[in-house]
């Protein structure tokens, strides 16, 4: 297939922003293994501020480059469908886990979200952005629909779980350290209860157990997020 054949299927300028795309994120992954994985180096953060970098200094709108980098986007769904190969390598450890680690996600899928409007609500902010905050903890694809259906604002609240993920994955190092956390069990079902799938990834360079509890978690907290919080509503709203 020569070039005029590809540009037949992917516009010139939509090939040249996801080429970009790639690039920064494979010059991030650099950052990041150079500064020997300091959380503040997380490449998603590198990446979006070279990228934010980019978008102001070439003046593209970042509704035109999320145009250009949808099928990047639309790859987060099925990236999280993949993650069920290393839960499957580990399912003897997570179903011996059993009712207790289903219970921790439960809990932090319950606690994670309260809090962050718990702390919203001292600001006087309009109840869409308030129940944007409520999917804080869950991926994108769930996050966005499910915020749509309790009234929240969608774009809000997908930009809300990036900066969730980011910030867990940042602060995880700190606290397993403050308190004394070695068990890559647990690791695992906090990066991917209050992280999910960036909080995933970080538990995937831990190791294959904690990448695997990390994956249950994220699973889970998702599945039961997506659909009790919207009978909550439809019940008691």
């Amino acid at each position: 297939m020569d070039w005029q054949s590809v540009t037949q299927f992917i516009p010139p300028e939509q090939l040249v922003w996801l080429s970009l795309t790639l690039l920064v994120y494979i010059l991030a992954l650099w950052i990041f293994k150079n500064f020997s994985h300091n959380p503040l180096f997380h490449p998603i953060v590198v990446g979006a501020i070279l990228i934010a970098g980019i978008l102001a200094g070439s003046g593209t709108p970042l509704q035109d480059y999320q145009r250009f980098v949808n099928p990047i986007s639309w790859m987060l769904g099925p990236a999280t469908v993949a993650l069920a190969i290393p839960l499957y390598r580990q399912i003897r450890v997570i179903y011996a886990a059993g009712s207790q680690g289903l219970l921790v996600i439960i809990i932090g899928g319950c606690i994670a979200p309260l809090l962050a409007v718990g702390w919203i609500s001292l600001f006087d902010f309009s109840d869409p952005v308030k129940l944007s905050v409520l999917t804080k903890s869950i991926t994108t694809p769930l996050a966005v629909d499910t915020t749509a259906i309790i009234g929240g604002l969608p774009e809000l609240a997908a930009g809300v779980v990036v900066v969730t993920g980011i910030l867990g994955v940042m602060f995880s190092q700190i606290i397993f350290k403050l308190t004394g956390c070695d068990d890559p069990r647990a690791k695992g079902l906090a990066l991917g209860t209050v992280s999910h799938a960036i909080g995933t990834a970080r538990a995937h360079q831990i190791d294959a157990k904690a990448g695997a509890f990390s994956t249950m978690a994220l699973c889970v907290n998702g599945i039961l997020t997506a659909i009790f919080l919207p009978l909550f509503f439809w019940l008691f709203a």
